[in-house]
């Protein structure tokens, strides 16, 4: 089953022919090609487990957080407000949120919700990997967890929060319904060209990382991550990477040997598992393609060693905010780029600003 924005409402369907069609219903934002580009930090801030194994709703270990610090002097010096989506665990730790709160009272940080479900209460389903993606849940659950998240976020923070990331990019048929009913303004969930169905999970294959609104009032702002194509083929970047994922070919190594050959790349924006070459081949790639808005993401636990797979020792720590680092020199600087903030995005894309 392949998730669909429909009329600006998210629907689970099968694919049929009409499906080019139904994906045009999506209320693109305009933004002018003079526009200077916009970057926006999200740091998926939440409890370390292993990635391997099976989740537990006992993972409740943020010790990860009191090393924040060392991502956020370089956000300052670039003048970044990262926006921390936090979790259960970190959001009901009184310790690990201590870092977080004093960034967030000077102004330099923007807090958002990031629901793990397993982690979340009430526990009323059974913690299987359908689960840990929080469409996947009944609609009256989904609501229930991220109600007591924001309470949570509300006592800890003195926001009540209106930004959204879902866990495991878990986006399902309620969640548009239950973000506008909650107060919520922009989401960040929407995960460009990756497919989670194997489990259980929603498939984006073919959606791209232009915002859009959606919601039945259209006043949701989706704000995906940066995902995309580059080398010679990337026009054709979808349909080839999905052709080169099929299991007949994956033992041939075909997407590696198109990466090497510079023929077709899949890159996340991101410093996890991505080289600063990598992230600068993107974004003019995409920034040649009319995109303005760019989002950086990554996870709280790779700013402590150990708890990742890109982060096992100090030394790979250091490459890993060196490669922050020169990704912001570039797009501040060769790419004229300027931080934003969801919501100020949104103030300027309701407004006709961009």
């Amino acid at each position: 089953m392949k998730l669909y924005l429909v009329n600006n409402s998210f629907q689970w369907e099968c694919p049929h022919p009409s499906e080019e069609l139904r994906l045009k219903s999506i209320d693109y934002c305009c933004v002018s090609s003079n526009a200077r580009p916009r970057l926006v930090v999200v740091v998926d801030t939440e409890e370390e487990f292993n990635w391997a194994s099976e989740r537990s709703r006992t993972n409740r270990s943020v010790r990860s957080l009191a090393q924040i610090t060392r991502f956020q002097e370089i956000a300052d010096r670039y003048g970044i407000a990262p926006v921390y989506v936090v979790d259960y665990p970190v959001a009901s730790q009184r310790e690990a949120c201590r870092p977080l709160q004093e960034i967030h009272r000077s102004g330099r940080c923007v807090i958002g919700a990031h629901l793990h479900p397993w982690v979340n209460p009430p526990f009323e389903e059974p913690v299987n990997n359908r689960n840990s993606f929080p469409g996947n849940l009944p609609r009256f659950l989904e609501a229930e967890k991220l109600l007591l998240l924001g309470e949570r976020i509300g006592e800890q923070f003195g926001i009540q929060p209106t930004i959204y990331k879902a866990g495991r990019y878990g986006m399902g048929v309620n969640t548009a319904s239950i973000l506008e009913q909650q107060g919520y303004e922009v989401d960040l969930s929407i995960c460009p060209h990756m497919d989670y169905s194997a489990e259980g999970g929603p498939d984006f294959d073919g959606v791209s990382a232009w915002p859009f609104w959606f919601g039945k009032s259209r006043r949701l702002l989706e704000l995906p991550l940066t995902i995309g194509f580059t080398g010679m083929l990337r026009s054709w970047g979808n349909l080839l990477h999905r052709m080169a994922s099929r299991r007949a070919l994956v033992r041939f190594h075909t997407i590696g040997i198109m990466a090497r050959l510079r023929l077709l790349d899949k890159i996340w924006l991101s410093p996890e598992g991505y080289l600063s070459a990598e992230h600068i081949r993107l974004v003019r790639a995409l920034h040649q393609d009319g995109l303005r808005i760019f989002s950086f993401a990554f996870h709280s636990p790779s700013v402590q060693p150990g708890n990742t797979p890109y982060v096992s020792s100090e030394a790979d720590l250091k490459r890993f905010l060196s490669r922050c680092c020169k990704f912001f020199d570039f797009f501040m600087g060769d790419l004229g780029g300027i931080p934003s903030t969801p919501l100020e995005l949104k103030g300027r894309l309701g407004g006709s600003d961009l």
